[in-house]
């Protein structure tokens, strides 16, 4: 099946499955996690594009801080249901778009102040991921804020599939060596005979090992300001504590200041949230002509 299709059936009948999401304690500390990122660099009239922004969860919020906000998503229903919650909402600011991150042609080079690509829509653009970045830089002017699945963070999930799948751990060793997640070939048979079941069947995605997504944004010529595994230390909490923790606001606002410290370890790169995206990165244009090289190496250092 075409993997526009298949994405497009996935995530237009998923809306309601992704608005739920924000009911599990993990997700909830992850998304509060990177909106701490966020803030910090909006500002009034700024213009900013949400690439991936399904039904709204980040642009909302945005708009309504006086930003230009264009939402673009893949997904019809989800920016239907983004309309709807702006409207709902009394935000009539937003610009609507329905396109895919790795394509952004009716965008002009550098339109937008900050570009947003957050909750993997990099990853689910494979095997195009590497020419979404390409484009999500190409139209950002001076930041871009980026999340993707961690490749290793998600390796314990793939040895769970595949071994109910299949029984064997084939598959999950070449997802450790390439971070690529296709589908085993007898569940690409049956879809293919039943088209319906993409509806209900995680899509084909690439996952990012920490370094490799650092050497991507700086092929851009952007240099990565702040890289964190977002949700590590929620993940290994057990929920009860997790869920104690939420409910005590004073308590909640220390443990996302100290999620925020933990995450950012280099020790726990590799790590991140179990039900989302778990590698996030911040970085911003080189304007003035620095040494890539130099930059690339101080990365890898």
């Amino acid at each position: 099946m075409d993997r526009d299709i298949q994405h497009r059936m996935y995530w237009n009948a998923g809306v309601r499955k992704e608005k739920r999401r924000e009911r599990h304690i993990e997700k909830k500390v992850h998304t509060d996690l990177v909106w701490m990122e966020i803030k910090p660099y909006l500002y009034s009239g700024m213009k900013v594009l949400d690439a991936g922004g399904g039904y709204g969860r980040y642009s909302l919020e945005i708009a309504r801080r006086g930003c230009e906000l264009t939402l673009l998503d893949i997904s019809s229903a989800m920016l239907r249901e983004a309309k709807n919650l702006a409207q709902k909402s009394g935000i009539h600011s937003i610009r609507f778009v329905e396109g895919k991150v790795q394509n952004l042609q009716q965008f002009s080079d550098q339109c937008f102040d900050l570009v947003l690509c957050l909750d993997a829509p990099v990853s689910y653009a494979y095997p195009d991921h590497f020419q979404a970045i390409q484009e999500i830089c190409r139209v950002s002017r001076e930041r871009v804020i980026i999340s993707v699945v961690n490749r290793l963070g998600q390796l314990p999930i793939a040895i769970e599939l595949e071994m109910g799948w299949t029984g064997s751990l084939n598959q999950t060793r070449s997802f450790l060596e390439k971070g690529n997640w296709d589908h085993p070939e007898k569940l690409q048979h049956i879809e293919s005979r039943f088209p319906f079941l993409s509806r209900y069947i995680f899509p084909p995605l690439h996952a990012f090992l920490p370094q490799e997504l650092i050497d991507m944004i700086i092929e851009q010529n952007f240099q990565p300001v702040r890289i964190m595994a977002t949700g590590t230390l929620a993940r290994l909490l057990k929920t009860k504590t997790l869920q104690r923790i939420v409910n005590n606001q004073k308590a909640y606002q220390h443990f996302l200041e100290m999620s925020r410290e933990y995450d950012s370890q280099f020790e726990v790169l590799g790590v991140g949230a179990r039900s989302a995206s778990g590698l996030f990165i911040i970085a911003e244009r080189n304007k003035n002509g620095s040494n890539l090289e130099e930059a690339h190496s101080k990365n890898k250092a």
